[in-house]
């Protein structure tokens, strides 16, 4: 059952949805139900307007969303919205991290012993990692991965700004410094948990509601009439923006009070069954 949290059940106008994919489309083995692509396909007909809207680079972004039928025109928000980025590569928007904050958050990591990553368009450097550890991160991001010998030496000999940070732990260790950090760069950088693993690091303003707002302004859309799907702590902004809120199981108790209603995890095609319920099937 879909438990509402602020509404009632009834069909929502809307004019635009926002779907965030690990965790919410993407089945950890990567998995696209073609439920999934009906629903979708079916907003398309109706004339909504759909995004998607990940945290992750925009090459694998794109790759996913061509599995669910986005074409050329279509936006995608990415690098946890630090871009917005036309499928056929045209850039709409794009914060990067200016490179004083970015070589603190760096430092502050290092004293930690965290190992970070940084994002750059197209490309990402870490510092020397196992052979077997580079290949499966080529493999997973889609995009070029450098090594250098330190990621703070290189931004502060000149190395350009990071459109995004990422800070790799272990899931239980996460929890111990990211109220830390966050209160280390309040209201300078947005520091957030998107995977058990993983805290991303970006701009204020590089945010999935910031996508979503940009997005809405640039097609004079009420921000009130979007939907938003969501799974993670990264799209808790996201689901307070949209005029709905959908979390898709909720990893979180904060995704949860984040969002207008909690629906079935991924794993039971929660996006689909709710987006049928929607439009009146279920």
């Amino acid at each position: 059952m879909v438990e509402e949290k602020k509404h009632d059940n009834r069909i929502l106008a809307f004019d635009l949805v926002a779907f965030d994919l690990d965790g919410t489309l993407l089945d950890r083995d990567l998995t696209i139900t073609e439920a999934s692509v009906a629903v979708l396909q079916r907003l398309r007909e109706r004339g909504v307007r759909l995004v998607i809207a990940t945290g992750r680079p925009f090459e694998t972004a794109r790759e996913h969303a061509g599995r669910l039928g986005f074409g050329d025109e279509d936006p995608v928000i990415c690098y946890g919205g630090s871009m917005v980025r036309r499928m056929n590569g045209e850039t709409l928007l794009h914060h990067t991290i200016c490179r004083e904050a970015s070589l603190e958050a760096l430092l502050w990591a290092e004293e930690r012993g965290l190992h970070a990553r940084i994002l750059l368009d197209g490309e990402i450097l870490v510092s020397p990692e196992p052979r077997t550890v580079l290949e499966r991160m080529r493999a997973q991001e889609g995009i070029g991965v450098s090594v250098v010998g330190s990621l703070s030496e290189w931004l502060r000999d000149g190395g350009g700004e990071p459109t995004k940070l990422v800070l790799v732990d272990r899931p239980d260790e996460v929890s111990v410094w990211l109220r830390e950090a966050q209160e280390a760069f309040a209201g300078r950088l947005f520091v957030t948990r998107s995977l058990p693993h993983y805290v991303e690091i970006g701009s204020p303003r590089g945010t999935k509601s910031g996508g979503l707002e940009f997005l809405c302004g640039h097609w004079g859309l009420d921000p009130e009439r979007t939907l938003a799907f969501g799974d993670a702590d990264n799209d808790a902004d996201m689901l307070r923006f949209a005029g709905h809120g959908v979390a898709v199981g909720g990893m979180t108790e904060g995704v949860r009070q984040a969002s207008d209603v909690v629906a079935r995890p991924v794993g039971e095609d929660g996006v689909a069954r709710y987006v049928e319920k929607l439009l009146g099937d279920g």
